[in-house]
């Protein structure tokens, strides 16, 4: 079943992962939530290019099961959740 996840981009329309939606669709494989090549970057010649890639921030890899914090309301209850329930 596929995930949708939280794009590092916030939504930048240059993203080739998520195209501007701010979410993109992912299927953990057999080995579970493994990180993959940056597709926005993945024709990158040079490190400043890199660098400057609105997926990725220059680390050339995106991890699914890292997804960016989201600062809204929904956010901060996920993350007042996590001190009293616990989880990663």
């Amino acid at each position: 079943m596929a995930k949708s996840i939280r794009c590092p981009c916030h939504g930048n329309p240059a993203c080739q992962l998520c195209m501007g939606t701010k979410f993109y669709d992912y299927q953990p494989t057999d080995r579970g939530w493994m990180p993959f090549r940056c597709p926005t970057c993945a024709a990158a010649t040079t490190t400043a290019e890199r660098r400057a890639c609105v997926t990725c921030h220059g680390e050339l890899t995106i991890d699914p099961a890292n997804p960016p914090y989201d600062p809204g309301w929904k956010g901060t209850a996920r993350a007042v959740w996590k001190v009293f329930m616990g989880g990663g």
